[in-house]
């Protein structure tokens, strides 16, 4: 556990100094000893069975039944704050993704998951550990139309070996907003971030030729601060907790 810190210079310290890819830095703000959840990727339906109803005419009529499953990253936690500061934070991470070998029994899906529970200090980064996945993979390459001739194609293909290993680490940094102003500061913060992001170059390239540019937020952080162009924000009295 790693003392009270920024998991933004966290993360991109890995991806500079240790090649890391950053797959996703979720915020969740949740009251105290309640269930927060964020799902980000996709709800795709897998059939979990098949049936041949028998009518009065004794024709089977075929059915499927199917199961919406959410597949992509999600988060769920759930906090409690003890008198000292520290926090108690039940914790659920899933990575998951649909495998693009084909199957006649329907897709098959990757999956990652950590369930586990830790107390951390008010603002302190833990690491929950590191999920390996290996995986290996054969292949032919070879030159096109040499490849293919009888007996002598042999000299012209190859055969391709892949090994691939990924270490996942999940990091978490609870913090307890204690009052309306450390909601409010949070909020702005990533309001701020937002429109920063929306006046980059890199956003306007992304943009299609002939295609509307996206709305912006309105106003400014200062605006949002002195009341302006929207109503101020207002929170409850009890503790909340924001996981990173």
């Amino acid at each position: 556990m790693a003392k009270a810190g920024s998991l933004g210079v966290l993360a991109r310290f890995l991806e500079t100094e240790a090649n890391a890819n950053i797959l996703s830095t979720p915020n969740l703000i949740t009251l105290d000893n309640e269930e927060g959840k964020i799902v980000i990727g996709q709800n795709l339906p897998f059939v979990t069975g098949q049936y041949a109803q028998t009518g009065s005419s004794l024709t089977p009529t075929p059915f499927q039944t199917i199961e919406r499953r959410d597949v992509g990253l999600s988060l769920k936690v759930k906090p409690q704050i003890s008198e000292g500061g520290t926090v108690k934070v039940q914790i659920s991470q899933e990575v998951s993704s649909v495998n693009s070998t084909s199957n006649t029994l329907g897709p098959v899906t990757n999956k990652r998951a950590i369930d586990s529970t830790v107390l951390v200090e008010d603002g302190g980064i833990i690491a929950l550990g590191g999920l390996i996945e290996d995986n290996y993979g054969a292949g032919e390459e070879k030159v096109p139309v040499l490849g293919d001739i009888p007996l002598f194609g042999a000299l012209f293909r190859y055969e391709t070996r892949k090994r691939t290993k990924t270490n996942l680490m999940v990091f978490l940094r609870p913090q307890v907003l204690r009052d309306e102003a450390s909601t409010e500061s949070i909020a702005l913060r990533h309001y701020g971030r937002v429109q920063a992001d929306q006046s980059k170059p890199e956003a306007r390239d992304r943009q299609m030729p002939g295609e509307a540019p996206p709305p912006k937020l309105p106003g400014s952080v200062e605006d949002i601060r002195s009341g302006a162009n929207t109503s101020p924000i207002t929170g409850s009295g009890a503790p909340e907790t924001k996981a990173q």
